[in-house]
């Protein structure tokens, strides 16, 4: 399946989002402004849709980039609470593209929200809270 132009594949030193993925993103002048993915079939939970867990994993990635990038030193993130919705489903073939707002990145908590598209479709929403961590994964 095609990738839609202006979209560059992520590559992540994750393992689990090599199972989830390929994630994509889209920048403008060097921001990202969505993180996406193609819904494969290996995707689909046991009603031929999307499993829900791809899109919050989808959201809970696009969440903690956006708000790595808001320091201009590395940090690390570790989420603390992440609430999501599921406005509807996600069918194998579509393209969905996750977009973010960060409210607030502070010294020690950040908070974000996420809406998931298909085309105009909002699938999912999620707001985040995550703990702002050094590198090494020390508080």
């Amino acid at each position: 399946m095609d990738i839609p132009s202006g979209y560059t594949q992520v590559h992540r030193p994750s393992e689990f989002t090599d199972l989830c993925g390929p994630f994509y993103e889209k920048k403008e002048n060097g921001v990202r402004t969505e993180m996406a993915l193609r819904i494969l079939d290996k995707h689909r939970n046991l009603r031929g849709i999307s499993h829900g867990g791809l899109l919050v994993t989808l959201a809970d990635s696009a969440l903690g980039d956006a708000i790595i990038e808001c320091y201009d030193q590395p940090v690390g993130l570790v989420t603390v609470t992440l609430t999501t919705d599921f406005l509807k489903p996600a069918k194998v073939g579509d393209w969905a593209r996750a977009i973010v707002n960060v409210q607030r990145a502070g010294k020690r908590m950040a908070f974000a929200e996420c809406s998931v598209y298909v085309g105009d479709d909002k699938v999912l929403r999620a707001s985040g809270i995550f703990a702002i961590m050094d590198p090494a994964g020390r508080r």
